[in-house]
């Protein structure tokens, strides 16, 4: 027997989609049980000499796997995409212009950091509130909050237009991690499971944001945390 493997091509928000996806897969008996991998190597497409960049992305990986559950552990999605914002998070030279001309510089991250920002804190408060809505839990029930870690200063402004209460956790782990886009939520929710500072059970509100713009977010049942040998 067999299953099958497809790429959700949706840069920082493409855990959270993929998630989603895997859920309603589980939910359906399409698939008993999903991998969702998060995974990036962004130090092929970082130019070093741009300082808007060159600090924040970085590589790492993360995956948690979904099956079937007697109580639900993953609420509904909220997600969607904004083009008016694809001129914010762009490569450059483009793919086509590199296909076209293979001997010249190669696509690097162009970042319009001002404008995710601005996007990203207005939008994201939204988008969080109609998940949690949508999972009927109050912003007082959220025992953690791991957003995409696109930068702190976005984590923190997000948080404090929020409220929430002053026992809910923040990942914040792109202190130590960096910007590792697809891969930052599921490295993030291991690390607050790995240190204890999140249980498994906890209600944990999930929000990726980045490339086209696109957004998902939703409200899962934090698992135990992984056995590393």
């Amino acid at each position: 027997m067999t299953g099958s493997a497809f790429d959700v091509s949706a840069g920082c928000a493409g855990f959270c989609l993929a998630l989603a996806l895997a859920s309603d897969v589980v939910r359906g008996r399409t698939a008993s049980h999903v991998l969702v991998i998060g995974v990036e190597r962004l130090s092929e497409f970082v130019d070093f000499t741009d300082k808007s960049t060159a600090f924040i992305f970085s590589d790492g990986a993360g995956a948690v796997v979904v099956g079937p559950s007697d109580e639900p552990g993953i609420g509904p999605v909220e997600w969607g995409s904004d083009g008016s914002q694809a001129h914010a998070l762009t490569q450059h030279p483009s793919l086509t212009t590199f296909r076209d001309n293979p001997m010249g510089p190669p696509p690097t991250v162009r970042m319009d950091g001002p404008a995710i920002f601005r996007w990203a804190v207005s939008e994201m408060e939204k988008v969080s509130r109609s998940a949690l809505d949508r999972a009927g839990v109050a912003i007082d029930q959220v025992d953690a909050f791991i957003p995409h870690q696109a930068n702190l200063r976005i984590t923190e402004a997000i948080t404090k237009r929020l409220k929430l209460k002053p026992a809910t956790v923040v990942a914040r782990d792109i202190v130590e991690a960096g910007n590792t886009s697809a891969a930052s939520v599921p490295l993030a929710m291991e690390t607050l499971l790995r240190t204890g500072d999140s249980h498994a059970g906890d209600t944990a509100l999930l929000v990726g944001f980045g490339a086209g713009l696109t957004y998902a977010a939703q409200v899962v049942t934090l698992p135990a945390a992984p056995q590393h040998s």
